[in-house]
């Protein structure tokens, strides 16, 4: 996406900072314009076909202030080429350069014929140029000093040459001149400054806006993609780069291929969407929906939105599944106490030396029962009473191992191997609710791994797509059946007799409140995968 431009100045100071860089182009031609005309007049002076009235009063000394004004304006040149910078900011240095060659012209004018030797058009040219590269009233007093200046000639050559004819209603004309093209000049540099500060402030609150409009766009849940009409991804946002499991830094390169073929069918009028889909393996549930950026306009330029349904499920579910907690944690408390009177009484009858073999049975399966019913309050009771999340940064590495170490104190039925690469991870978990989701994993594998020995691979380190740590809990048994794999985390759906249903929907409850997403794939070898994508220790919430 490209940058909007920053306009961090105050809009005078950029236009003045314009108005300084416009003066020096404009010096610079101004300072070429009088070379230029100083050796159109030399060679006007020199010629001998054509008759003018350069330098009539003094013809010598005509022709040395005309070399010494040329030399100057080189000069100048020179030195505005150099020290262009550094002399042009000053604020009375253009007005001198302008008050300068006033000042020369005048004194061409009185060695020539007065205001009738054509100079008088250069003249104005000067003010006019002085209007433009001088600011404020100072372009009105070269004006004045142009108007005196001409006047002046007139009346030096009216005493120093009485015989020759003086024209000073010509010079009054003149100076009127020099004022209305001033003033001219001035109002219309006046408003076109305005009106540049008008569209710089503009400007600038647009790009505000932009600015603005780019931050809520990069802040929205809702992940957006531009494409356009050759469906290149042109632009954006985090929540679109998290859905396809990216990085916040990177920018995907190409449309997925069920987003893809989506659009393509868009395009041709025949779809508007496609169904829940699954953009990355560890990923949520996406639900995919497509707008032209033109309207009516299908081949152009498309936005594509992409909404987290997993997010908007949860929601509902959590609204839908605290009211049943509420209930459930009351009707457990109601069951447990005649639970607890029931196991209790069965212990006391399998102790009487009165029972046959047949009596014996129904009590031990009356005392299995009420062990399994209490299974089930203990987890709705522990469901309905779970504690926040406490995270700690701890190595990824040193979080396995501690659990290996307590599980296998109780438990030597299973194998447990530890691959963690590289071996410095970190996490930022509540490691006591973490432990507690591993031993769920790991008593799963046993019970329905259907393995002679469970042998269970706890393999993590950081994806190199999502640069997450994550975690995986590999097993040796057949995997779960596909039909099954949709409801494998809904409370109250076991595979198995003796199961609760409830063990994997409070894991992957518990790492949603850790910020880790728990997902479930089948192994290359056979067996269940489920793997733990951690936040980044670094960026969590």
């Amino acid at each position: 996406m490209a940058a909007p431009v920053a306009f961090s100045r105050d809009p005078h100071e950029l236009v003045e900072q314009r108005r300084y860089h416009q003066t020096l182009a404009l010096l610079r031609i101004y300072n070429l314009y009088r070379v230029i005309v100083g050796l159109a007049l030399l060679l006007i002076f020199t010629q001998n076909w054509l008759r003018t009235e350069l330098g009539k009063a003094a013809p010598e000394l005509f022709l040395w202030a005309l070399g010494l004004y040329i030399a100057f304006n080189l000069g100048l040149i020179v030195l505005t080429s150099v020290l262009g910078n550094r002399i042009v900011g000053q604020r009375y240095f253009t007005a001198a350069v302008v008050t300068t060659d006033i000042v020369w012209l005048a004194m061409l004018m009185a060695l020539s014929a007065g205001v009738g030797s054509g100079l008088d058009g250069f003249m104005l040219v000067t003010v006019t140029a002085g209007a433009i590269v001088v600011s404020g009233r100072t372009s009105l007093l070269t004006a004045a000093l142009a108007t005196i200046a001409v006047l002046y000639q007139e009346l030096y050559s009216a005493l120093h040459a009485p015989s020759e004819p003086n024209d000073f209603f010509q010079a009054g004309v003149l100076g009127i001149l020099f004022f209305a093209s001033t003033l001219v000049i001035q109002n219309v540099t006046r408003r076109l400054r305005q009106n540049e500060l008008n569209n710089l402030a503009q400007a600038a609150e647009l790009a505000d806006l932009e600015r603005v409009n780019q931050l809520v766009i990069q802040r929205m849940q809702t992940g957006i993609l531009v494409v356009d009409e050759h469906n290149h991804i042109r632009t954006s946002n985090q929540s679109a780069r998290r859905l396809l499991g990216l990085s916040a830094d990177s920018e995907p390169v190409s449309l997925p291929e069920p987003i893809l073929s989506a659009l393509v069918d868009w395009r041709r009028g025949s779809g508007r969407g496609l169904p829940d889909v699954q953009l990355d393996r560890s990923g949520p549930n996406v639900r995919i929906s497509f707008a032209a950026v033109r309207l009516d306009d299908l081949h152009g330029f498309a936005t594509i939105f992409l909404e987290d349904n997993g997010e908007i499920q949860q929601q509902a579910q959590q609204l839908k599944l605290s009211e049943l907690g509420r209930l459930s944690a009351s009707i457990a408390h109601e069951i447990r106490n005649p639970l607890s009177a029931i196991s209790h009484a069965a212990q006391l009858l399998q102790e009487s030396r009165n029972l046959d073999k047949g009596d014996e049975r129904l009590t031990t399966i009356i005392h299995n029962h009420t062990k399994r019913m209490n299974a089930v309050v203990e987890n709705v009771l522990q469901l309905s009473r779970r504690q926040p999340a406490d995270p700690e940064r701890i190595s990824l590495r040193e979080l396995v191992e501690g659990f290996v170490s307590e599980y296998m104190e109780t438990e030597s039925d299973v194998e447990l191997t530890v691959r963690i690469v590289p071996e410095d991870t970190q996490v930022r978990v509540d490691t006591r609710q973490i432990r507690q989701v591993l031993t769920n994993l790991v008593t799963n594998a046993i019970r329905h791994g259907g393995a002679e020995r469970t042998r269970v691979l706890l393999e993590g380190g950081i994806d190199a797509q999502t640069d997450r740590p994550y975690l995986n809990v590999v097993d040796n048994g057949s995997g779960v059946r596909p039909q099954q794999e949709s409801q494998l985390f809904e409370p109250f759906h076991s595979t198995g007799q003796k199961g609760t249903g409830l063990g994997l929907y409070l894991s992957r409850e518990i790492c949603a409140a850790n910020q880790a997403r728990l997902v479930y794939s089948r192994d290359v070898g056979g067996g269940a995968c489920f793997c733990i994508h951690f936040p980044h220790p670094n960026r969590m919430t």
